[in-house]
C-alpha cells in the first residue's frame, strides 16, 4: 500500500526537491512551510508519515513534534536535519520523532524509510523480540559509538577497522533490533539495556 506522506519545511525549493524524489514511491498529500502548517495538515489528511525540518517558523520541532504525537499518535514523524547534535535528536526523540535523516541522504534510503517508519510506534513499549546473543562484542562497540553521535568515518578510526565493516556492523545491529535508523537503534539498544549511561552523549 502506498504511504502519505505531508512535507514541512520552510524552503518551497526544498519540497518540492523532496516531491519529486519520492512521489512515485508514496503520495503526498499536503505541504507546510512552518509547524503550525504542519500541525494543520497532520490533523486534517492522518499522514502515515511527517517529515518535518527542524528549522521552521511556527512554533520549535520540539513542540510541534508533540502535538502531531497527541492529534495524530497513527503519524510517524521523521526529522529531516543539517545538524548531528544527538542531544537535539535525544529531545526531539523524546518528543515522540520516529527518526532522524540528514538533508543530504540518498533517494533509495529516504524512500526506504519512508516505507518502513512508523510500522512499529514510537510510544510502544514492547521490546523488540530478543534473538540469541542479541548483538555481538564488536556490534555493541559500535552501537555505542553510534549512541555518541560518532559517524562512520570516526568509528572506523577508533576501532581500527574498514569503513566498509562499519557499515556492515550497522546493517547487521538495525536487523537484530528491527530499527530503521541510527537514532532508532540507540533507542531500541536502551530499551533492550545494550547501552550504558555514559555511552549516551
Amino acid at each position: 500500500m502506498t504511504r502519505t506522506v505531508v512535507l514541512a519545511d520552510d524552503h518551497a525549493l526544498f519540497r518540492q526537491g523532496v516531491r519529486a524524489l519520492i512521489e512515485d514511491a508514496a503520495q503526498v498529500v499536503g505541504e507546510a512551510a512552518s509547524g503550525e502548517e504542519a500541525v494543520r495538515l497532520v490533523e486534517a489528511e492522518r499522514p502515515d508519515v511527517l517529515l518535518l525540518d527542524v528549522e521552521m517558523p511556527g512554533g520549535g520541532a520540539e513542540q510541534t513534534i508533540a502535538r502531531v504525537r497527541r492529534l495524530a499518535p497513527e503519524t510517524a514523524v521523521v526529522v529531516l536535519t543539517m545538524h548531528t547534535d544527538a542531544v537535539l535528536q535525544r529531545r526531539l526523540l523524546g518528543a515522540g520523532a520516529s527518526a532522524f535523516a540528514h538533508k543530504g541522504i540518498d533517494e533509495t534510503s529516504l524512500r526506504d524509510l519512508i516505507a518502513g517508519v512508523g510500522l512499529t510506534t514510537p510510544g510502544e513499549e514492547a521490546a523488540p523480540a530478543p534473538v540469541d546473543g542479541i548483538l555481538t562484542d564488536r556490534e555493541l562497540e559500535v552501537i555505542g559509538m553510534i549512541a555518541r553521535a560518532y559517524t562512520n568515518r570516526e568509528i572506523s578510526a577508533r576501532l581500527s577497522i574498514a569503513e566498509g565493516t562499519v557499515k556492515r556492523h550497522t546493517t547487521n545491529i538495525y536487523a537484530k533490533l528491527g530499527a530503521t535508523s541510527r537514532i532508532d537503534a540507540v533507542r531500541k539498544a536502551l530499551r533492550l539495556n545494550l547501552l550504558s549511561g555514559g555511552d549516551i552523549v
